[in-house]
């Protein structure tokens, strides 16, 4: 890379953390920024063309699109970013009413669902004006007499609305790009002739470049409003970066400069605890390990990017070569964070054990943290909802109070379990029936989602192949752990009765600090590879499993498991009283399927032999392995002992693996000086962070982990 390319990043990055998105954490990515409401709201309630809930949505979709402002700022190579330009007062007044009437509208939520990687392949190869033939086509086909095909009528003429939207969006910013052109000199001029080239042709026309695909793909994304994920760049760019090679078009420098430009943006648009990934490795459809130009020109660009939102995930599997594996841990090393490891085996076999076809099952991503979807196929409900596990437990503990033994506790954990699964999955099925009538994801979304087009049926009403229901369970160390406590404290050692325990949980164990202590530096735990604690793990990790089996949902689907907490392990801690495993009340409960922040004390083999000791493969909700290494463990004789462990969390079925490689005086610093790192990224469960950005509670949580060396 240049020195001048380099530059360009670095200008990008300090740019982008200025916008109102990072600087004033606005949840941007899961409502729309507040002038593109005013614009859905002023079209949902003053437009009465369309005389159904859905289509009124659609119109209100395409308002939004075209009234939206083209930004292009200096360095900009790809572009597309939302108005955060503040209303005016009397815009103001105007929203502060049409929120009121708003109020009237079906409770579909003015948010999207999200959470999908969407067949962007297809985009590439016919545009967005070849996906609108295709609609024209099937909408002309259709027979109108025949009342069943009324609502795929509706659903082709929505499509229609978002598409030409979108595509008045695309014209404007065309023309943004050429008035910029004209004014500038030198070599930004002719970047801005070559951008204002490629929006007059993508993302309506089918990309015929490497620049054009990235192009393309981001500015459908950038204005869904939700979380809508990359899929495996390296498979399907791939093409156009070779055809530009041959052609004399591009160097892998300037390929890596656009890819880096392209994963920055998010850090524009969407929240700071989220994120959007670029999916890399693995295998192809037919079981065929991936590592091509691409797949190494992404993760260059993530090295160079190093940003928090717009990150590249790489899948692994038992043939992924030893080079590719050294690439990622030096990547993480540097302590950039990523790339997050997925193990492509494993995740195979367990969407093959769920009913996705094997050439699909290779074809996933990461749409979320780490929930397993099927890319253009799926119209899965990720964490939906998040379960408390820990205050399951202690109510299964108070209606229980003369258990015998920790079986007839448990069976009662799971009874309390099963009812609150089926309670709050009834409470979904509820909010997918209304979306079914009235609609709630944009319905571009549908475009490029099978069997959606040929089905004439939206994701919200089914269209989708795979519409899986993912409830995700938070506290899952907390739960193993606090059964240890109560088999050692009051069936094995009889120090306490159950109901002397919940006394002190309730006091917080205020008084009680000797038995906290030996609750949490003499009895077992998850995470240092003990037989009891892991043996409770399998347990417990079924437990959740049989919690959720048999239980339909309104797409006549069924419920697919999590073990990953976002931030909700510490929403949720702060509701939840003290817990037995040593845990005091409204702290944050444990971190994803890992053990409890600081609990790893035998070291990172033992830690992954406890977090693998179960299987993985039911849980294709998500499931997140967090390690912490101080900075040079994962570097020199440090790399060596990674592959190995790589490859014993393949062998060993590991889903997901990710690292953080920084060391607790740095992250104290961050938290006191936060100007001065303001770049320094972390992970957290499953997603990667700007750690000042993060809440304190999650901050101290990261700083608690154990710092893994290797002996």
């Amino acid at each position: 890379m240049t020195e001048k390319q380099i530059k360009r990043i670095e200008r990008l990055r300090a740019f982008y953390m200025r916008e109102p998105v990072l600087a004033k954490k606005i949840p941007a990515c899961y409502v729309r920024i507040l002038r593109q409401r005013l614009s859905f709201m002023r079209a949902y309630v003053g437009d009465r063309r369309p005389y159904t809930a859905r289509l009124r949505r659609a119109y209100a979709e395409a308002a939004v699109l075209s009234e939206m402002k083209p930004f292009i700022a200096e360095d900009e190579l790809i572009v597309g970013r939302p108005d955060f330009t503040p209303l005016t007062e009397e815009e103001q007044r105007e929203y502060d009413a049409l929120t009121v009437a708003m109020r009237g509208m079906h409770d579909t939520g003015l948010a999207t669902l999200g959470h999908m990687a969407l067949d962007y392949p297809k985009l590439l190869r016919v545009g967005v004006n070849g996906l609108i033939a295709e609609i024209r086509a099937r909408k002309n086909a259709l027979d109108l007499n025949l009342p069943e095909n009324l609502s795929k009528d509706e659903f082709y003429e929505g499509c229609l609305v978002e598409l030409d939207g979108l595509l008045n969006l695309q014209r404007r910013y065309a023309e943004r790009a050429r008035e910029l052109a004209a004014a500038a000199q030198g070599e930004r001029k002719e970047e801005l002739e070559e951008l204002h080239r490629i929006l007059l042709r993508v993302p309506a026309e089918p990309a015929e470049t490497f620049y054009e695909a990235l192009q393309s793909i981001h500015f459908y994304n950038f204005c869904l409003w939700e979380l809508y994920y990359f899929g495996r760049v390296d498979q399907y760019l791939l093409p156009y970066y070779e055809a530009d090679l041959r052609a004399g078009r591009i160097t892998h420098d300037r390929a890596v400069e656009l890819f880096a430009c392209f994963l920055l943006l998010p850090d524009a648009y969407i929240s700071p605890a989220v994120t959007i990934d670029s999916f890399v490795g693995g295998r192809d459809r037919t079981g065929k390990p991936v590592e091509n130009e691409v797949t190494r020109l992404a993760l260059d660009a993530a090295e160079l990017s190093h940003a928090a939102n717009g990150k590249v995930a790489m899948a692994i599997c038992r043939d992924t070569s030893e080079e590719l594996l050294r690439r990622a841990i030096r990547i993480n090393a540097k302590g950039y964070a990523q790339p997050a490891l997925f193990n492509d085996d494993a995740i195979s076999a367990g969407l093959q054990a769920i009913g996705v076809s094997p050439e699909d099952s290779h074809y996933y991503a990461n749409t979320g943290c780490v929930e397993m979807t099927i890319i253009g196929k799926s119209g899965a409900y990720p964490v939906a909802p998040y379960h408390n596990l820990a205050a399951v437990l202690l109510d299964a503990m108070r209606e229980t109070p003369y258990a015998r033994s920790l079986c007839e506790l448990t069976e009662r954990f799971y009874e309390k379990l099963r009812g609150r699964v089926f309670e709050e999955n009834l409470k979904i099925n509820r909010r997918q029936m209304e979306r079914s009538r009235n609609g709630g994801e944009p319905l571009r979304v549908s475009c490029l989602v099978d069997d959606c087009l040929s089905r004439g049926r939206a994701v919200d009403e089914g269209g989708a192949c795979y519409n899986h229901i993912q409830p995700n369970f938070v506290g899952f160390s907390n739960t193993i752990d606090s059964l240890a406590a109560i088999e050692y404290l009051v069936f094995r050692e009889k120090r306490l009765t159950m109901e002397e325990l919940l006394a002190v949980l309730d006091k917080n164990y205020e008084g009680e600090e000797a038995l906290r202590q030996y609750i949490l530096n003499k009895i077992p735990h998850y995470g240092q590879n003990e037989p009891f604690t892991d043996g409770l793990a399998v347990e417990v990790s079924n437990l959740i499993r049989r919690a959720c089996k048999g239980i339909a949902t309104y797409r006549g689907s069924f419920l697919v498991p999590g073990l990953f907490t976002y931030t909700e392990n510490n929403t949720l801690g702060k509701r939840t009283q003290a817990t037995p495993d040593g845990r005091r009340a409204q702290t944050p409960l444990s971190a994803s399927s890992g053990a409890s922040a600081g609990m790893e004390t035998n070291g990172p083999t033992a830690a992954l032999l406890s977090a693998t000791g179960w299987d993985h493969r039911p849980f294709m909700g998500g499931v997140v392995i967090n390690m912490k290494f101080s900075p040079g463990q994962m570097s020199g004789k440090g790399e060596d002992a990674m592959v190995a462990l790589l490859r014993a969390f393949l062998a060993r079925g590991g889903m997901e693996i990710q690292f953080n490689c920084v060391d607790k005086n740095t992250l104290l610093a961050a938290r006191r000086e936060p100007e001065k790192y303001r770049d320094l990224v972390v992970r957290v469960s499953g997603f990667s962070a700007y750690f000042t950005k993060l809440p304190p509670e999650i901050q101290q949580e990261i700083i608690d982990r154990n710092e893994h060396v290797f002996a």
